[in-house]
């Protein structure tokens, strides 16, 4: 029985069976859809499949933030087939036939000197597989650009430029690029193989970390940005689903899909658009302006928030809501969240989610001796309500963030207000 799939989200291996009878599927959020979910970027009802003869067909159902199929937004009903992945909000799904199952449909297959075995993961340009290479008997991931993007060549060129960007680093605790080639018309790339899933594996459905566990993860990540600034690169898009994890639990950094290079300024521009993750985007990110180092930092941050408190800071009915609070609106405080954390833990917290660059860490070196002595400090037994001796500085600014007048009315406007100006237009 066909099947649509949920490979990326809170409900990541949930699955809505298409039964034989010529019905309509409609997933969204409310209770009465086939197929319910709890990501905030889906809409109440998001998009319908459909079932005519043997033929099925996906409209969007004038969703706030659109159906993506394989990675194009879709204007009308569209014709859908095996093996292709549709995106709405931060949910990714693949639709899938009887006879695929999970493997995938190119496991089996030999491609580039890599017999594929199954399937591992579906993003937004392709399918992962875990793969042997069979001149040197190892294991590899093995990223396969989607057939219908290799027509493309902006999105070749972008598959392209993630392999040459992970490809400049070389450290531990970031994914180990091996070649990126071609074969006919098939684009892949070859990765080491990490068995532990990702951070977001850990986190899906609210569930939260320790402390402990959490400060961990978050300190192998920021080493992982300590080598990235050091080579003028910035990741634009640190979130759970890309911190992956070994088997013996240490922390890889993966996806440089969208990563930029710095200038000669020490900039990257956004002059193509924005692209990233509205949950974990930084508010220089969200407005379009040039980043750096910085905004990795703010989004790592997010992360550790989300890991602790089981939720992400912010949430809206689209992706421009939340952008406009990642600039102008403070998160709930973690203190009244999670009171018995760790004194260094807060602190830690609060300086790398500051909505100004210059405020946050500037560097990830300073942020990594902050995040050693706070996995000392977890490790001493000591918590809020106990003393401790360690500062960080400097203080967060008790006025906040300053919100322009005009800025403010024009917030409470609500719905019909226009915010172009300020927010960047989102893609990916």
């Amino acid at each position: 029985m066909p099947r649509l799939v949920v490979e990326r989200g809170a409900e990541k291996g949930l699955s809505l069976n298409l039964g034989p009878e010529d019905l309509s599927y409609v997933v969204g959020r409310l209770n009465t859809c086939n197929l319910v979910l709890t990501d905030y970027l889906i809409s109440r009802q998001h998009f319908k499949i459909e079932k005519t003869g043997g033929l099925f067909t996906i409209g969007d159902m004038e969703s706030h933030n659109g159906t993506f199929v394989n990675g194009v937004k879709i204007q009308s009903e569209t014709m859908l087939a095996f093996g292709d992945t549709i995106r709405a909000g931060e949910s990714l799904f693949s639709f899938q036939s009887d006879s695929e199952k999970s493997e995938g449909h190119l496991a089996g297959q030999k491609i580039g000197g890599y017999h594929i075995q199954t399937r591992i993961g579906v993003g937004g340009m392709g399918e992962v597989y875990k793969a042997t290479q069979m001149a040197l008997g190892r294991m590899v991931a093995l990223k396969i650009l989607t057939p219908d993007l290799t027509a493309d060549r902006t999105f070749v060129e972008r598959f392209l430029s993630e392999a040459r960007a992970a490809g400049r680093l070389n450290h531990p605790n970031v994914i180990g690029v091996h070649e990126v080639g071609q074969e006919n018309s098939v684009y892949y790339l070859s990765m080491e193989f990490v068995g532990g899933g990702s951070v977001q594996d850990l986190i899906s459905r609210g569930r939260k970390l320790d402390q402990l566990r959490a400060t961990e993860i978050v300190l192998q990540a920021a080493k992982a940005l300590e080598y990235a600034e050091k080579v003028a690169i910035v990741h634009c898009d640190i979130k759970p689903d890309n911190l992956m994890l070994t088997e013996a639990g240490e922390v890889r950094l993966a996806d440089l899909g969208i990563a930029k290079s710095l200038n000669e300024k020490g900039k990257a521009d956004q002059s193509e658009g924005v692209f990233g993750s509205p949950h974990y985007m930084a508010p220089e990110q969200a407005r379009g302006l040039p980043l750096d180092h910085r905004a990795d930092i703010y989004s790592l941050g997010v992360t550790f928030y989300r890991m602790l408190s089981g939720k992400v800071p912010f949430t809206g009915k689209d992706a421009k809501e939340i952008m406009e609070k990642q600039v102008f609106d403070e998160p709930e405080p973690m203190k009244r969240l999670e009171p018995r954390l760790a004194p260094l833990v807060y602190q830690v917290l609060d300086r790398m989610m500051r909505k100004k660059p210059g405020e946050r860490y500037q560097s990830a070196t300073s942020m990594i001796k902050d995040l050693e002595r706070a996995v000392d400090e977890i490790r001493s037994g000591v918590s809020e309500n106990t003393n401790s001796s360690g500062r960080i500085s400097p203080p967060r600014p008790t006025s906040g963030v300053h919100r322009p007048a005009s800025v403010r009315r024009r917030k409470r406007d609500g719905p019909g207000s226009n915010s172009s100006g300020i927010i960047g237009k989102i893609f990916g």
